[in-house]
């Protein structure tokens, strides 16, 4: 670490600004760099641009300590690096198709300022084929340049980044050269992991299959427990002896629920059933998975029109409104789209969450937002739970009844106790568990 330590990060919302506090973390030069003003400005304080758990502390920690400090100007924040680490949150647009439009113009901007013999490190989210049009960039901006091109499939989670960043549970890295791999390799070695070389496509291709997988198991899962709603078994107990089976595995994404929100999932689903469109190739399994997904969703509809009638007019709350719980994001969250389809049946519709970002809450004005959720639950004929935030759990139900002009109470996260539910009056709906409307397993 002693020779090569000088870090540039581009782009800096999350996996940048958790990338570049853990790496200075580590004893490294860091400097962040982005083009929003605002968020550098904030930066620069310690504080990030969307909640996760314990980022702020560590921030504070290394600006204080003078090995993190973030800039605007992109071009200039590579010059006298040895690394330059590309982490855009890459945007999904409606349609969870990849914008690439800022990371092509960010690696454009600081292409004429790289030293040579520099790694360029890719970690934002691209599909399969893109890291070669970055190289022919940088090769066009800067004919004379020396450098390694490397990627990683970037396998942070909201609320676990930090921890997932210095473990890596998908520690591969993708480049041409033995060097650029042994670079990268001695760049991360203090966590003291075992890296798996690849090329850089198969870096690439790595992160789409990982997550049609896990979009896969999603669903079967979530296909199961509405069948085992149908014929009263148990989806949830289900999971559990399915993951007993060797060949299954005990962290098997098995519970039934909702189905996977755009922006992770969605996007490598979308770019690889692209591919097959491409080439030509039939992608029925994904195809299915896809359209199995859209409807899931929809379930929350369908149990309020089984449980309530016709739903115009009709007064809901919506408990949690963040992608997940322990992040302060909205971007691409299921409550959202399930609020949509609320509002489409003209529905009234209430919400609380206890970190959803102020700002984003704002550009929201098909609910009525309370800090307070006991407010929001006021008069409410129904409930929906839906981010599973660990407060939820504990909760004065007995209270909300009180509270509600209706009984109506679906957990969408299958975190409650039904039956305690049911004895405080509620009519408790959970998902795959086997529950009808009002009444037992």
């Amino acid at each position: 670490m002693t020779e090569l330590k000088k870090i540039a990060v581009i782009g800096c919302w999350h996996q940048g600004v958790v990338g570049a506090a853990c790496l200075a973390s580590l004893g490294y030069d860091v400097l962040g760099a982005d083009a929003d003003g605002a968020r550098v400005e904030k930066l620069n304080r310690g504080q990030a641009p969307l909640f996760e758990p314990g980022l702020d502390d560590l921030l504070k920690k290394e600006t204080g300590a003078g090995r993190l400090r973030f800039t605007t100007d992109m071009a200039g924040a590579v010059k006298d690096r040895d690394y330059v680490l590309v982490m855009f949150d890459t945007p999904v647009d409606e349609n969870d198709r990849s914008d690439l439009s800022g990371v092509f113009a960010a690696v454009q901007a600081i292409a004429p300022n790289l030293r040579q013999e520099v790694v360029v490190y890719v970690t934002a989210q691209l599909p399969v084929g893109t890291c070669d049009q970055l190289r022919d960039l940088i090769r066009k901006t800067n004919p004379s340049l020396k450098f390694g091109l490397a990627y990683s499939p970037e396998n942070l989670r909201l609320g676990q980044a930090i921890d997932r960043f210095l473990h890596p549970a998908l520690p591969v890295i993708g480049a041409e050269e033995p060097e650029t791999l042994d670079r990268v390799e001695q760049l991360f070695s203090p966590l003291n992991v075992k890296w798996h070389r690849v090329n850089l496509r198969t870096a690439e291709m790595t992160k789409h299959a990982l997550n049609a997988f896990l979009a896969t198991s999603v669903t079967f899962a979530n296909e199961l427990g509405n069948l085992c709603d149908e014929v009263g078994a148990d989806g949830s107990r289900l999971a559990e002896v399915l993951r007993l089976e060797p060949r299954v595995g005990p962290k098997a994404m098995l519970l039934p629920g909702l189905g996977f929100s755009g922006g992770t999932l969605a996007r490598d689903m979308q770019t690889l059933r692209e591919l097959g469109d491409r080439f030509q190739f039939d992608t029925k399994l994904l195809d299915g998975v896809w359209m199995s997904n859209r409807q899931q969703n929809q379930l929350v509809i369908r149990k309020l029109k089984k449980s309530l009638g016709e739903l115009a007019g009709r007064r809901v709350a919506v408990l949690g409104l963040t992608y997940k719980p322990d992040t302060s994001t909205l971007r691409r969250s299921a409550s959202l789209e399930i609020i949509g389809d609320m509002v489409r049946e003209q529905m009234a519709v209430t919400a609380h969450d206890p970190k959803a970002d102020r700002g984003e809450l704002a550009q929201h004005s098909e609910f009525k937002f309370f800090e307070n959720v006991y407010d929001a639950v006021q008069d409410a004929e129904a409930v929906v739970l839906i981010t599973g935030w660990a407060e939820y759990k504990t909760l004065d139900y007995a209270q909300i009844k009180s509270l509600m002009k209706g009984t109506v109470l679906i957990d969408t996260q299958n975190m409650l106790n039904g039956d305690r539910m049911m004895a405080l009056g509620f009519r408790y709906l959970d998902i795959g568990r086997g529950r009808v409307a009002g009444g037992s397993t």
